[in-house]
Order: C-alpha cells, then structure tokens, then sequence
C-alpha cells in the first residue's frame, strides 16, 4: 500500500523541480525588463487563478486559530520572501548558479525537520549534507564579481526561508489538503507583494512586452501554481527531508535550460559545484 503514494511522489517531484529549474532561466529573460519586486508580484498574482480553481472544493475548511500563525509564516517567508530573494539573485548573478545555490535547500529543510518536526538524520543524509555544503563553498568562490556575490547571498538567504516554510508546509499537510495550505500561504504572500511591486514600478524602469507577459504567465501558472502544489502535495506523502533531497535535479535541469537558452556557459568550478551538490541523491 505505502509504493504507491511513494511512487506519485516520486514523479511529482521529477515534474515539480524541472518546472522549478525552468523558472530560473524564464526569470533571467525578464531581469532586464521588470525589477525584481515586480517579477515577484506578478509571478504571485498570476498564481493565484489556478491555485483558486483547484482549491474551490476545499476553501470552506475550517482553520484552528493556533494553525494560523503557520499558514502566515509560510505566506511571509515561503512566498514573499523566498519568490522576492530569488528574483533578485536571478537578476544579479546567472539563472544556472541561482538555481544551482538553491539546490542547497536540502541541508536548511533537513537541519529544521530535525529540530522543529523530530525527523532522524540518518548517516546517509548527514553525507549528502556534506556533500552540498562543499559544493556551496567551491562556487562561492568562484563568484567573479560584488555583484554576483550579492546575488548568490540574496539565493542563500532565500534556501533559509524556503527551509523555514517547508516546514512548517509539512506541518500543516497531517490536517489539511496540501492544496489549501498552496493557496492560502500564496495569498497571505501576495498581501505583501503588491505593494512592494508597486514601489518597485514606481521607482525603476519597466519595459513590458508580449514576450515578458508569456514568461510571467509560465512563472505564475506553472513555476508559481501548479509547482508549488506538487511540491506541498509531496510533503504530504514523504518527509520533508527526504523530497528536499531532490533539490540537485533543479540546478541539472536548469543548467540544460541555461545552456540553451541563455547561452550560458559551464566554468569548471561551476560543474564541480553541481558534481557534489548532485552526488547527494
């Protein structure tokens, strides 16, 4: 009986982090038209139609009030802090090593499940976790730029907050529909986003064309609503520290996306970075 939910998690999470690797790479084809606040903005209102349609069923359960505080944390650290920090490490260094940095969210959720939800560290995952911080510290070093090493700390503080909210998501998935947790963290996000999108607008350059309106509405739709359910609906079937070891699949699927697109190019402490980060699945 326990193969099968195993096995839906286990494609959900092959679908969730190529959609989540393809999200970088369509973030730093705008990060030149629309200021990182916005992007977000956008990204979160845009979410919110499919997140609603496939919540309908479920938007009249009742949330106990000591469950609230939760569902508030994820929308502020979950989807406005971490949609926000990312954007802006995207528009400041590469989409391939944003997402590669990203992928060292295994090492935050693991570390908090083990404090905050009592999941064990195995021996094997304290290895993984050792391999992802070394390959965090070999493209740190690797930063060629002020610049760059701004956008990799803003990605780093974003794995701390996504860690955070992951968490808490886990949680909450034992006493509501992974959907409605999705839907409500998304809106409580978005309260916040629309006033710093709009700040932003006023304050920077906006250039907006049919091709930033098609990227926004792949980030919103698919990055920002149906990505963000699998990924939630994930944690409802599997520890939080087993789907967030999954998190090395972003940056290979990105760099791919990367290459492609972008053109951008592999240095060799990039692909020594990705080597160990990805040895921990």
């Amino acid at each position: 009986m326990e193969t099968k939910p195993s096995g839906q998690a286990f494609g959900l999470l092959f679908v969730t982090f190529f959609i989540w690797g393809s999200v970088y790479v369509g973030g730093k084809l705008i990060a030149q038209d629309l200021p990182p606040a916005l992007v977000a903005c956008l990204r979160c209102v845009t979410a919110m139609v499919p997140l609603l349609w496939m919540a309908r069923k479920h938007l009249g359960t009742n949330i106990q009030r000591e469950d609230w505080k939760y569902l508030i944390l994820i929308g502020i650290l979950g989807y406005f802090s971490t949609f926000f920090l990312i954007q802006l490490g995207i528009s400041l260094t590469g989409a391939t090593m944003a997402s590669l940095i990203n992928a060292l969210n295994p090492v935050s959720v693991t570390i908090l499940a083990a404090l905050l939800l009592k999941e064990h560290i195995t021996p094997v995952k304290l290895l993984c976790l050792a391999l992802a911080l070394a390959g965090t510290v070999v493209i740190t070093r690797g930063a060629g730029s002020q610049s760059e090493l701004l956008g990799m700390a803003a990605v780093l503080l974003s794995v701390i907050t996504w860690g955070f909210a992951s968490v808490y998501m886990r949680r909450l998935t034992a006493k509501y529909p992974a959907i409605l947790i999705t839907t409500y963290g998304m809106a409580i996000g978005l309260l916040l986003h629309i006033p710093a999108g709009i700040l932003s607008a006023a304050t920077q350059p906006v250039v907006f064309s049919p091709k930033t309106g098609l990227i926004i509405l792949y980030l919103g739709i698919f990055g920002s609503g149906a990505a963000q359910y699998t990924w939630t609906k994930c944690l409802s079937l599997l520890p939080a520290s087993t789907c967030s070891l999954f998190y090395p699949l972003q940056p290979a699927f990105s760099a791919l996306l990367g290459a492609a697109l972008l053109k951008e190019a592999f240095t060799p402490t990039f692909l020594v970075g990705l080597l160990l980060i990805s040895l921990d699945v």
